[in-house]
């Protein structure tokens, strides 16, 4: 159980490293190359503003929502508005999407997003997932990429206990998280950069089944969607980070975020992206995982899974 100094401290830092992200310059290729991994068609990426794919994803739950025009959807921790402008162009203009975000730099980047690309059946709302001002049963589907894993342990239940509070009796959840395989070790639970990075956060198949039936959800499916994970270690040019900027390591789980650089061309060419030594600008997330994560094998700990649930009558 996390003490509520616990949990306000894992809210700051992940307010702290999203708002880096979302005031860091845009890496497109890099949000291409994620997104792509995890089921995104190049066609989807061209439709929608290239600031809204911050290379965050974890899946793609519109694969699973089968939405369809008219609904009104409710994206949990929508960022810049990525899943949320591909699910505008689905419900089309009698439809309505709702992100909701409690990052307010993401919020401004969503907006403008927005705005920029006249997406006009888009809103976005600030809030924490666990407690959302919208009207209970008004929502046809909720989507979430890669976020619930954020929430601190003991608040995840409620998360799930809004979702289904927000749902029309008939309307399902479509979700991509990640997953724990086994246990971390202790050193990479406390890890700030692998819990923003949403894996010393992520919980366990069990725990996600748990908590949906405790909430009331029927139909429940959480499937491993069997993706690499890491495919986040890419520079933006695709390389590997770990080929280019670190030697071999004998023990994945000692010196997790600790530098590992030597002083090639090559390496000090990737340090200016923030893999070796200081980078000018501070990249958020997507640089917190290039650093952190080049030697850990992610799939050996987590997965990528798919999740779906009704809300029965």
């Amino acid at each position: 159980m996390s003490s509520a100094r616990d949990q306000t401290a894992i809210y700051q830092n992940v307010k702290d490293r999203y708002t880096a992200t979302a005031l860091a310059p845009s890496q497109p290729a890099y949000g291409n190359a994620v997104a792509q991994a995890f089921g995104y068609s190049a066609e989807e990426l061209a439709s929608i503003p290239a600031d809204s794919n911050l290379g965050l994803s974890c899946g793609n739950p519109l694969a699973l929502a089968n939405l369809q025009p008219g609904e009104t959807v409710v994206d949990l921790g929508s960022g810049a508005g990525f899943d949320c402008f591909l699910a505008a162009r689905k419900v089309g203009e009698t439809g309505r999407v709702i992100g909701v975000d409690m990052n307010d730099d993401m919020l401004d980047k969503a907006r403008r997003n927005a705005t920029k690309a006249h997406i006009e059946n888009v809103s976005f709302l600030h809030s924490r997932i666990t407690d959302i001002n919208l009207s209970s049963g008004t929502v046809d589907t909720v989507i979430s990429n890669c976020v619930i894993n954020l929430v601190p342990h003991d608040e995840k239940g409620g998360v799930f206990r809004e979702m289904y509070r927000l749902l029309k009796v008939g309307g399902r959840l479509a979700i991509s998280d990640i997953l724990l395989k086994k246990d971390l070790p202790e050193q990479m639970k406390n890890d700030v950069a692998l819990y923003v990075g949403c894996i010393a956060g992520a919980s366990k198949k069990e725990e996600y089944e748990t908590w949906l039936g405790q909430a009331g959800f029927k139909d429940v499916m959480v499937v491993d969607a069997e993706t690499d994970l890491n495919v986040y270690t890419q520079t933006e040019d695709g390389e590997n980070v770990g080929s280019v900027c670190c030697g071999p390591v004998e023990d994945k789980t000692k010196d997790v975020g600790s530098a590992c650089c030597k002083s090639s061309e090559t390496e000090k060419k990737v340090s200016a992206t923030g893999c070796c030594g200081s980078s000018k600008v501070d990249g958020g997330v997507v640089q917190d995982v290039k650093t952190s994560f080049r030697n850990v094998d992610l799939n050996e700990w987590a997965a990528s899974y798919k999740i779906f649930a009704v809300k029965s009558g």
